[in-house]
This record gives C-alpha cells, sequence and structure tokens, in this order.
C-alpha cells in the first residue's frame, strides 16, 4: 500500500517500514528494541509485520510526546509481551522528545527514512532519474509492491522513470510475470536477476489484454488516490497506452473496465468507420455511448471525438489480433472463447445504444460482416457484377473472414459470382456433336455444375443473399436445362446412327487409346484409379487441389488442338455394369467385378507384365500397420505391376447422403484411400490415371416421374409415352437390357423413376454421360510420349477479377474456356458485321492482303478481305513492334524469335497461365531449362519492371496479361 502525505510529513507504508527494518544491521534479534520513524502519525497498515529472518514487529502512530514516551516505556517494561522490535511513527521534533526517551530508542534520535535510497539499494543502482523523483509517491509505492524475490537488478547503475514505473504498473495491475499471485508458485515468475529492459509491455494492447482479466480492473481501484492517479497518469502518456489508455483509464474509473473492449468496438464503428457517413441516428448513438465515461470524460468535444477515435481503431486491432490466433490449433480453442462473448457483448451494447446502423460498417463486428454479405446478395439481384466483386472482396477484408463458417459462405458467394458471369457471356445451348457436347461439359458446363452444387449445399442465412441464390439457381437450372435437352437429342441421334467413335474418346476405347501408349512407352507402371460416379464437376475440385502436388497432362496422343483435360462417352445406360465393365473390356458390355478382374489383364497391350484390378473389398487391410489388403499391398510393391483400383466413394455416397462432400467441394481426402494410393503412386514412380465410368446427377429439387419397367433411377424399358424429361436412346451402344436394343432415359437432372437419394445416375445428361479424365504425373517426372503438360482448366468466367486486378464486369469478359473459343449466342452475322470485325471480342479480325495475278504488285496489286484470328493478329503486330526490337537490344541473352512466337501463342492458347514446364515443353525445351527460360522471357516481355508476365505463387506457374503486352509494346 503506498503512502500519502498528511502535512508536510508522508505517512508510511508497511513496505518501506519493513526495507527499513531490513537494512538496520543494529536491530539485533534477543533484545527489546523501539525505533521511532519520521512520518505523519497515521498508520492503515497491519498492527505487526514480518520481516527478516521470521522476525516481527509491532507498528503504532504516536501523535504527541507523551504517546511517544508511553509506547516506549511500555515496550521497554520487564512485563512487556509482543515482538521484540516497536516501531513508533511520529512527527515530533526530538527537543520536544527530550535525552531521557531518546537514550532509550534506536540510534538514540527520531530516524528519517530515505525512501529513494532504499529503493536504490532493491534495484541494485546508485542514481535515479531526476524525473523519477519527482514522483513523490513512486518510491513508497516501489518499496510497498516489491515482489516475494525482489526487484530486478538493473546495469547502468541509474534507475529511470519509465523502468521504475513500468515494473510498478505491471505489479500493482497484475500483469504478467508481475503478477503478485505468482511470486511464490513457479520459478518461471522469478525477477530476481531479471532486467527491466525486459519487462513486459504497457502499451494499449497489454492493457486491453488485462482490463480483461478477471478482477484486473479492481486492482487498479483498490490502490491509494495518489499511487491510483501516478499510474493512470503514466498509462495515458504518449509513450505508453496514449489517449486510447486514457480512454480505457477512464472506463476503468467508471466502472467499466470489463467490458471496455466490447464498447471500444462499438466505438470503431460509431467513430470510425461510419464517421463519413454518420446521420441523426449515430450522433445520438455517440451522445449515449460519451456517458459510459462517466462524470469525469477524459476530454470534452472534439478532443473526446479523437480519443475515442483511438480507443476504438486499438480495439479493433486487438481483437484482430485475437481472431488471427484462432487461426492456429495451438489457441484456437482459448481465443474462441474469449473473442466470442466479446462479439456478443459488443453486439449487446451497439443495441443499447442505437448503434445498429453503424454496428453494420464495423470491420470486426458480426453486424458488419452481415452487412457485407447482404450487400453481395443485392448485388447479384441488381446483376451488377463489378459491385458484386467488390462485395465478396469486402467479405474477404472482414476480421471474421477467416472463420471456418465464413470461408465456406464466402467461397459460395464467389461461385454465385461465377455463375453470374457464366449467363452474362451468354453461351449458345446448341450442340454439334456428342464430342463437343462432352468437351463443353468438361471445359466449361462441368464447373457450372460445381459452382452451383457448392451453393446448393450450404444456401445462405441471409435473407438477400439467400433470394440471389435462389433467383441464380433457377437462372442457371433454366439455361441448363436447355443445354441438356439439346444434347440428349443429339446424343440419341448418334447412338441411333451407329455411335461410331470417330475421333472421339469412348469409354471403350480408353485402355487401347490412352493407357496402351503409357505401357508401350514402359518408362514406369500405371496406377489407374476408376472413382466410380465420378463427374466431371468432382474433377475440377478434384483437379485443382491436386495441382498442389502433382502435374496434369493431356494423355491422349491421336488428340489434335490445344491440350485439355480429357472427357470420354460412356456406354448406354450409364450404369456400373455396363459402362465400367466396358472400360475394363475394351469394348462395349455388361459384367460384373468377376468378369472385369478377369477381363482386364488380357488385353494384348499389356505384353506379358503383371495386372491386376482390385474392387471395393481388396483394399481392407488385415492388420491395424496396412494400408491396403495384401494383395494390393504386393502389387503396388512390384516395380513393373500395373495396377487399377476402383474406389465406391462416390457411388456409396448417393445412396447415402444429400450433399457433397463438405460444403459442397470434394477433396482428395474425401475420396476413400486416394490420399494413401496417390502417396504410394508418388513413392514408386508411377504414372497415375484418374478417370470414371460414369458420372451421375445431385438430387437438389428432384422430382419422380412415373415408370412402370423402370431398369434403374433414370432409365427404363421402352414403352408408353414419353414424357417431357425423357429421350429413347437406341443403337450399338445401347448394352443393357440387350446388346444393341433401345431404353428411355431420364436427360433432366431433376427427375428420377426411384425413391429420393443424394443422386442417380443411368440417365441421358451430361453429367452422366461425360467420363472425365486426369492423367498426372509427380513434379519433375518424365513424361510419356505424346503427353502435353496442362495449365489451368479453369474457364474464363472462373477468374473474378480481370487482370489488370480491377473488378470484373462479367458483361464484358470473352466467352472463351480452357479448351477454346465457346460461341455466343449472337444469331447470324451479316456481311456487313464480319466486314466492320475487329474488336478483341471477336473470334477473328478482318485484315486486307494482295491477291492480284502473279507478279503484280504496289497500286497495282489487288487487295481483299481475309479473317485473321486475334492471336494471330496480336503475335504477328508484337514481332514488329519497334517497342520490342529495343527491348531486345537492352537484354544481353534473349528467346529468339521463334522460341517468342511459339511462348506467346502456347500462353494465348491456354487462356495466359501455363506453367513454365509445360511452357518449355511447347516450345520444345526441355524440363531441366523450363525455369531458366521462364525468367529470360519474363526479363525481356516486363518493360519498365510491369509485370505482362507474372510468375504465380506457386513458383511454377506463369501468367500473360494480354492487355498490359498491348498496352507495353504499343499493339492497339
Amino acid at each position: 500500500m503506498s503512502g500519502s502525505t498528511t502535512g508536510s510529513l508522508v505517512s508510511l507504508s508497511p513496505g518501506t517500514v519493513v526495507q527499513y527494518l531490513e537494512s538496520q544491521s543494529g536491530l539485533r534479534s534477543g533484545k527489546r528494541r523501539v525505533v521511532l520513524l519520521r512520518a505523519a502519525p497515521s498508520w492503515e497498515g497491519p498492527a505487526q509485520l514480518s520481516w527478516g529472518q521470521r522476525r516481527e514487529a509491532a507498528v503504532v502512530a504516536a501523535p504527541s510526546p507523551l504517546a511517544v514516551y508511553e509506547l516506549a516505556l511500555g515496550h521497554r517494561a520487564d512485563s512487556a509481551t509482543g515482538p521484540e522490535v516497536l516501531v513508533v511513527l511520529t512527527d515530533r521534533e526530538e527537543v520536544e522528545l527530550g535525552p531521557d526517551l531518546l537514550a532509550r530508542v534506536h540510534k538514540w534520535r527520531v530516524n528519517t527514512v530515505d525512501a529513494w535510497d532504499m529503493v536504490r539499494n532493491l534495484f541494485g543502482v546508485s542514481l535515479t532519474e531526476g524525473r523519477l523523483n519527482e514522483e513523490k509517491w513512486a518510491a513508497e509505492a516501489l518499496l510497498d509492491a516489491r515482489p516475494g524475490r525482489g526487484w530486478p537488478r538493473l546495469t547502468g547503475g541509474m534507475l529511470s522513470r519509465r523502468e521504475a514505473l513500468t515494473l510498478l504498473t505491471l505489479r500493482r495491475l497484475g500483469i504478467g510475470r508481475y503478477d503478485p499471485d505468482s511470486d511464490d508458485r513457479s520459478d518461471s515468475g522469478a525477477l530476481a536477476g531479471a532486467s527491466a529492459s525486459s519487462a513486459d509491455d504497457v502499451g494499449i494492447q497489454t492493457l486491453l489484454r488485462w482490463s480483461l482479466m478477471p478482477g484486473g480492473p479492481d486492482r487498479l481501484l483498490a490502490l491509494r488516490a495518489p499511487e491510483q492517479a501516478g499510474i493512470i497518469r503514466f498509462l495515458g502518456e504518449e509513450a505508453q497506452a496514449g489517449r486510447a489508455g486514457q480512454a480505457l483509464l477512464a472506463l476503468v474509473r467508471a466502472e467499466h473496465g470489463a467490458d471496455a473492449v466490447a464498447f471500444g468496438l462499438v466505438c470503431g464503428a460509431l467513430w470510425g468507420h461510419a464517421d463519413a457517413t454518420a446521420d441523426t441516428e449515430d450522433f445520438r448513438a455517440r451522445g449515449r455511448a460519451e456517458r459510459w465515461f462517466g462524470e469525469e470524460p477524459p476530454a470534452h468535444g472534439r478532443a473526446l471525438d479523437e480519443l475515442v477515435a483511438a480507443f476504438g481503431r486499438s480495439c479493433e486491432e486487438f481483437i484482430a489480433a485475437l481472431l488471427a490466433e484462432r487461426s492456429t490449433a495451438d489457441s484456437s480453442e482459448s481465443t474462441r472463447r474469449l473473442t466470442a462473448p466479446l462479439l456478443e457483448r459488443a453486439a449487446s451494447l451497439a443495441r443499447q445504444f442505437g448503434a445498429e446502423r453503424a454496428a453494420r460498417t464495423s470491420p470486426v463486428l458480426t453486424a458488419g460482416l452481415e452487412a457485407r454479405f447482404t450487400a453481395i446478395g443485392e448485388a447479384l439481384l441488381a446483376k451488377e457484377l463489378a459491385r458484386a466483386t467488390a462485395a465478396i472482396r469486402a467479405v474477404g477484408e472482414h476480421r471474421l473472414a477467416q472463420d471456418s463458417e465464413v470461408v465456406l459462405r464466402t467461397e459460395r458467394a464467389r461461385m454465385a459470382l461465377r455463375l453470374s458471369q457464366w449467363l452474362a457471356a451468354g453461351v449458345d445451348a446448341g450442340c454439334e456433336g456428342v464430342a463437343a457436347g462432352i468437351d463443353r461439359h468438361l471445359a466449361d458446363t462441368g464447373w457450372v455444375d460445381l459452382a452451383l452444387h457448392r451453393i446448393a449445399a450450404g444456401g445462405d442465412s441471409d435473407p438477400v443473399l439467400k433470394s440471389a441464390y435462389d433467383a441464380l439457381g433457377g437462372a442457371v437450372r433454366a439455361r441448363r436445362h436447355e443445354i441438356d435437352r439439346r444434347f440428349a437429342r443429339t446424343l440419341a441421334d448418334w447412338t441411333s446412327g451407329g455411335g461410331a467413335p470417330g475421333s472421339m474418346l469412348t469409354v471403350e476405347r480408353f485402355l487401347p487409346d490412352v493407357v496402351a501408349p503409357v505401357v508401350r512407352d514402359a518408362r514406369r507402371p500405371v496406377l489407374l484409379i476408376v472413382i466410380d460416379g465420378m463427374t466431371a464437376a468432382i474433377a475440377a475440385d478434384l483437379g485443382e487441389a491436386l495441382r498442389e502436388q502433382w502435374v496434369e497432362y493431356d494423355p491422349w496422343p491421336r488428340a489434335k488442338g490445344t491440350p485439355r483435360r480429357r472427357g470420354m462417352a460412356a456406354a448406354l445406360p450409364t450404369v456400373t455394369a455396363v459402362s465400367r465393365t466396358s472400360l475394363f473390356a475394351a469394348e462395349l458390355r455388361r459384367g460384373t467385378q468377376v468378369d472385369e478382374k478377369k477381363l482386364f489383364p488380357g488385353h494384348e497391350f499389356w505384353g506379358g507384365e503383371q495386372v491386376a484390378v482390385f474392387h471395393k473389398d481388396d483394399l481392407r487391410a488385415v492388420s491395424d500397420g496396412d494400408e491396403f489388403g495384401p494383395a494390393l499391398e504386393e502389387a503396388l510393391s512390384g516395380e513393373r505391376t500395373h495396377v487399377a483400383v476402383v474406389l465406391n466413394t462416390v457411388d456409396d455416397r448417393l445412396a447415402s447422403e444429400h450433399k457433397d462432400g463438405d460444403g459442397g467441394a470434394w477433396r482428395p481426402a474425401d475420396i476413400g484411400k486416394l490420399p494413401e494410393l496417390l502417396h504410394r503412386a508418388a513413392s514408386t514412380g508411377r504414372t497415375v490415371i484418374i478417370t470414371s465410368d460414369h458420372g451421375h446427377v445431385v438430387d437438389r429439387r428432384g422430382q419422380r416421374v412415373d415408370a412402370v419397367d423402370m431398369l434403374s433411377a433414370r432409365h427404363r424399358a421402352p414403352g408408353g409415352s414419353l414424357a417431357e424429361e425423357e429421350i429413347t436412346l437406341s443403337g450399338p451402344r445401347v448394352v443393357d437390357p440387350r446388346p444393341g436394343g433401345e431404353i428411355v432415359a431420364l436427360w433432366d437432372t431433376d427427375s428420377r423413376y426411384s425413391a429420393r437419394r443424394a443422386g442417380y445416375h443411368g440417365g441421358a445428361a451430361p453429367a452422366e454421360v461425360a467420363i472425365p479424365v486426369l492423367a498426372l504425373l509427380p513434379f519433375g517426372a518424365e513424361a510419356p510420349k505424346g503427353w502435353l503438360e496442362l495449365g489451368s482448366q479453369q474457364p474464363s468466367w472462373w477468374t473474378l477479377t480481370q487482370r489488370d486486378g480491377s473488378a470484373a464486369a462479367s458483361a464484358q469478359l470473352p466467352a472463351t474456356t480452357a479448351g477454346g473459343p465457346v460461341r455466343r449466342k449472337t444469331g447470324r452475322r451479316s456481311k456487313k458485321d464480319v466486314q466492320l470485325a475487329g474488336n478483341h471480342d471477336s473470334l477473328f479480325e478482318v485484315r486486307l492482303i494482295p491477291t492480284g495475278e502473279a507478279g503484280v504488285s504496289g497500286e497495282a496489286a489487288l487487295l481483299s478481305p481475309a479473317l485473321v484470328s486475334p492471336d494471330d493478329a496480336l503475335v504477328s503486330a508484337l514481332l514488329a513492334s519497334q517497342v520490342l526490337v529495343e527491348q531486345q537490344a537492352l537484354l544481353p541473352r534473349k528467346p529468339t524469335s521463334a522460341q517468342l512466337e511459339k511462348s506467346v501463342r502456347a500462353l494465348l492458347e491456354a487462356g495466359g497461365t501455363l506453367p513454365v514446364t509445360a511452357l518449355a515443353q511447347r516450345i520444345g525445351l526441355p524440363a531441366q531449362r523450363a525455369d531458366g527460360f521462364g525468367a529470360l522471357l519474363r526479363q525481356l516481355v516486363n518493360r519498365d519492371s510491369v509485370q505482362v508476365l507474372e510468375l504465380l505463387a506457386d513458383g511454377r506457374t506463369l501468367r500473360l496479361n494480354v492487355g498490359l503486352l498491348r498496352e507495353q509494346f504499343e499493339l492497339g
């Protein structure tokens, strides 16, 4: 307990008295002594104090010479009991007491206590800073607050004001290792020998955390007035907690310390984020909030506004740091226990003050987060996609954005924006053939399904955003409905006409056309993973995740055109017994697992090597230490054993659950045994090909269609009238119920024949017919002959920002995909339209070229219009650019013109994004030169350090900004 002033003398604290007694070597044990100390004759401490080696001293105050005399004689009397040492506090002069009394007391005088001398002794210094000596209250407080193991011994010879008051403040407030409750319970809390320079900070962040400690603010309020005022004055200085600290301490004095942080979050909204748009409601709320500072606020008028705004910012920074800790496993639970009540209390205070409008502007409060989700919904409903992009970005900037639930909600909002951009692109629903329909599904509509599934898997609690999702889902389904209808008609025509594969990849040609060339390449064994029921949407999800550890390739050597993720046509009906057996048999047929195990190893292209196929039961380990069953373990360990594994997770989930993975997502870990198989393949150097036997449709709003001869959930025997949702399929590709037979199948993804389940297959929708193929190798592995590395397969409308970083306006996005251009629904173009075509969104530009007779040139040559692709025009303009010539002259090494041309073309064909190894492959360079060539190319085109060609964060992917390329090289 610190001292206070009475008249011109100080009332001593218990710590000061103890420290004085311990400094007196003449107070030997075994003899009764009286010690007179000059001080104000008042004592509020205990009647007896412990000091030294288990010694006790009685302390009393004597207001008069007579009282001093009686106390001294009584203590020295033979009949006296109690402690050997009596300390008498007196303000009398020695002449008033007389020599007879003084002869009976310690040192024969009234002793004067030099508190600062004792403080210096405790810290092991010879000097105290002058500014510290001016703090009259501080010496007594430092003596009284001394830890049980002592203050730290300092180096440097001087105790500064900041060091002393920092240590005292930490001790009195119970912060960190200076908490008095921890003195004698942990060696880690020992202060002896420590340096004051390593003392905990007493800035605003520390004080905010202290305010949340049980009983923390009460510690300050319990101090005597001089010490309390001194500590508050010290903490309010700019070098310590500053103006924010002044506001916090004012709240503590007003007995609102425990709610200070929550209150500060409301202040941040009222005086910070809502300030630019503040209305009458906000100003009234400010008036109510100001009353929380009590009858003596820390400032007035504009100064108070600035102080409260600073306090609000500090509280937001504090809570932001806590929320960031929630992302770490070690502190997630404890931090959540702290932040959740704070945010709830802040919401309650916002309602109490009438600050609900301001709370919606907060980057920390839950109301601010919900307002941002509402803004996304409003923008989507208004079809203002640039505004929706900005709103999604604002959600990502909110301090709660990293919460797992918010991450899922934000991802659903991004998916909604992507779907809006897809709708705005105006893709034509026409289908020029089954092969084109399958290619489009892999490159475009499969991604639509992925986005739609993500939204439908969770929806949203915000009513505006929910309405936006409902409206968007309806519009997307309507567009997809027409696409699926036309695909089904095309499929029916193709199958009835014989269903010849031609140049199209089909399920029965998969092994001879894709797997056999890899086997003949003889570089490494094959691991074929068949994920029963995997759709193009699931493959897109898995492909994005697998890109972090694997390189994806186009594995079809016979294919022409731009490399892309391949899809193949399933057998009909799209059920496992038909399509999977056809895959393993390499011919259209129906069968069972037994047939698959028998037929798969019998193909001639295996060349006599070991081959095995494994189904669900083969994956079950027989011991705790195994990953797989013994036969599969042995096969995977074989250096030249080709292995096929069927994984049934997707197909099984259709019958048991009403969702596609968590939040609609499919990650490798969601597919049973897939991560283990991939790990084993990487460690044993296998070529990995992941495919399926058919896809499926998800039941979101399904309706049952009556059927008499139902053969599966999505197909039936022929007969009767056709419903709107049905199509008749016949021809050689129809295997069941008899080869070359006829079935009726559902093409509408929202229809079924059976009882409701999570999803179905057997129908004629692209999601069921199109089978995705993922061909993978570990980083650095040499690819089989004919394989071409792929860049990102995301369609252009998947990107939420333009290349220059501005908000996306999807109506202006070119309608292209990773697999090439997708035609817009524009109708027939007139001759005049073709002549005037010249914008960069067109499929072709018009150029005038000489077409006269041989030998005729100059003005006599005739000029006629010819269509030139935008890519050709851009590359030609770049190679002819004078700016490029000047840039090349600055570099000691540069790509050749042929390399530059091939590189730019490859990047343009890939949609602007391509791994450096894929780029090197396209221009004929070995993989080991890929990084060096990529750096050389970036050095050439990144004129004036503008990132025309950017190396992405993964360190292996290049992205070309076509807009910046045109601008930097003046290409028009």
